[in-house]
């Protein structure tokens, strides 16, 4: 009679387990930041993209057998290759395209892609490998989260006014906007039934401006009716 539960099988789970809790490690992270993908997506990638690696490389054994008897060579690593196709859709979904061409979730993004390498390194048996980089992939996602001022883009707010006086007014607020570094473009004007005129901007902050330091400024303009920031 034939084992149900092999000491094989309980090897390719212990690999299963160990791409879970290599998964857990990576989404934590994300999930403390508020990502799209957190702890569960990262566990379940990890843990998929182990089994499809276990899958591809030992479930076709008696299939290759009889194949090989008949003299036919087949190929089944594209169910590894497979896992590849899948991430690119998978990925392709959490990266978003802002009103203002402003792009979010590409980290996020490379991170499941990292998360699918490792589960599937686990999957093959290269636990040195697997866990080396989870560390490594740590390492990038914590380590180099720090804001560096030099190598940030610039923030770019999108910003509605309400101004009495459209000359002096406008005057006095590019004279607000030069103190803080910041410069207009995609200027729009609307003037409003009781004289007053509405003002539709995209403004530009300094790369070394903190988002905090935005809000604050921003709220302290009296003209300011509204504000987004990407």
């Amino acid at each position: 009679m034939e084992k149900i539960i092999t000491l094989n099988d309980l090897v390719y789970l212990f690999r299963i387990f160990l791409a879970i809790l290599a998964g857990a490690v990576i989404g934590y992270e994300r999930e403390q930041r508020y990502k799209v993908a957190g702890l569960r997506t990262h566990i379940l990638i990890s843990m998929a993209a182990a089994l499809m690696m276990i899958i591809s490389k030992y479930a076709f054994f008696d299939v290759l057998r009889d194949y090989e008897m008949a003299g036919i060579r087949v190929d089944v690593s594209r169910v590894a290759a497979g896992i590849i196709a899948g991430m690119g859709i998978l990925s392709g979904g959490i990266v978003f395209i802002g009103k203002r061409g402003n792009v979010s979730g590409v980290t996020t993004a490379a991170g499941i892609w990292a998360t699918i390498g490792i589960g599937m390194v686990i999957g093959s048996g290269m636990y040195a490998v697997g866990i080396g980089s989870v560390i490594f992939v740590e390492i990038v996602q914590i380590m180099l989260h720090h804001d560096f001022s030099d190598y940030r883009h610039q923030i770019n707010a999108s910003v509605s006014f309400e101004l009495n006086d459209m000359e002096c007014g406008y005057a006095e607020l590019e004279k607000k906007l030069k103190q803080q570094n910041a410069k207009m473009s995609s200027i729009k004007w609307e003037k409003q039934p009781d004289g007053t005129a509405l003002l539709r901007c995209y403004i530009s902050f300094d790369n070394r401006s903190k988002r905090e330091e935005i809000v604050s400024f921003l709220n302290g303009i009296e003209e300011v009716k509204s504000f987004e920031l990407p």
